[in-house]
């Protein structure tokens, strides 16, 4: 368009493969698959002055899976995303989870410069179940995969289901854990607190059969680990028709869809038995203090969550001596669009 301005700087070729990378102008110098500077592979977009020009897309950076043997024999699975000399995350997945739940653009671990390792929680994917677990055990199989890592000091990162789990290791493991991230974490069950209040009637079902006993949430749980076997769109569907406008429309999103698919089916990989697990854990005495963690931590919330209602993470930072509430308004249980901000602060 004659007398616009085109808002988007030439790319440039990579001179190992010929490929279309972007100039040092235009984004950090990341690497792509060839592992040649400054560069990932560039796509078509249009820029403001209605041009076509080839601009940086994200290549993340290659998964790298292993498993860690701790004290008492149990195997733990984990999942390491993100630049490997990254600033290190330990990223602690929802109910249910695995090491493959991710966020849906790969891309923003090394972006943001962390190494993000998700694990699976005892009975969850290949990690071996520790059945009867409190939320607090979680700390001593961080302390082990920590100490596998190699890493000293690391920040932890909860969503979900994974938002109690970071919090133990931040109350039980003071002196390695720097700063924690919460996400819709659910609250403790306890004193006056109406745990149940706000949400779903299928979370409402699912609580009330945990708070039954084991058989009564390994029956509830069992239809649904069925169904993500055979049938996951329609699980995804069935819950996707409780959750509010904005999380419907995440979830309607492909790539998104196919992330939570290959998450949950390999969360059950072991029938129910994390899941299970985790529900008996959050409806019972957590097994440490939120008034132990010294650590800084922030919370987010969504304002129309209806999975983990906002007075879940309200009731947390109560507690905690040094927390940060953020609402975020308009938004649901999924808030993707927190993670970069949140990995800015909790990785300095």
């Amino acid at each position: 368009m004659p007398g616009t301005r085109c808002s988007i700087r030439p790319a440039s070729s990579c001179s190992s493969c010929r490929s279309f990378v972007c100039t040092p102008s235009i984004c950090p110098p990341y690497r792509h698959k060839k592992w040649a500077p400054r560069a990932h592979f560039a796509k078509p977009v249009k820029c403001g002055a209605g041009r076509i020009a080839r601009v940086v897309s994200v290549i993340p950076a290659k998964t790298r899976e292993g498993k860690t043997q701790l004290s008492d024999g149990r195997t733990l699975a984990y999942a390491d995303r993100g630049p490997a000399d990254g600033t290190p995350i330990v990223f602690h997945h929802g109910t249910p989870g695995s090491r493959a739940g991710h966020h849906p653009d790969p891309g923003v671990y090394e972006r943001a410069g962390v190494r993000a390792v998700t694990y699976d929680r005892a009975g969850y994917g290949l990690s071996d179940r520790l059945e009867g677990r409190d939320v607090a055990a979680v700390a001593s199989d961080i302390s082990a995969l920590a100490d596998e890592l190699g890493f000293d000091r690391f920040a932890v990162m909860g969503v979900s289901g994974g938002g109690p789990h970071a919090l133990a290791c931040a109350a039980l493991m003071a002196d390695r854990v720097t700063r924690a991230v919460v996400m819709v974490t659910p609250a403790p069950n306890d004193g006056d607190f109406d745990f149940l209040a706000g949400m779903t009637q299928s979370n409402i079902n699912e609580f009330n059969a945990a708070l039954a006993g084991p058989d009564a949430i390994a029956a509830y749980l069992a239809p649904y680990v069925e169904t993500l076997r055979t049938q996951p769109e329609a699980l995804l569907d069935e819950l996707a028709a409780e959750l509010p406008p904005p999380d419907q429309a995440t979830m309607a999103r492909p790539e998104v869809r196919k992330m939570l698919v290959t998450n949950w089916q390999e969360a059950t990989r072991q029938d129910a038995a994390g899941w299970m697990d985790d529900d008996l854990a959050f409806t019972r005495p957590w097994g440490f203090d939120l008034a132990d963690v010294a650590a800084e931590v922030r919370i987010w919330q969504g304002e129309l969550d209806v999975l983990a209602p906002q007075t879940h993470g309200r009731r947390v930072a109560e507690q905690l001596p040094n927390a940060t509430f953020e609402l975020v308004e308009g938004k649901g249980h999924m808030l993707y669009d927190a993670w970069a901000e949140a990995f800015a602060w909790a990785a300095p």
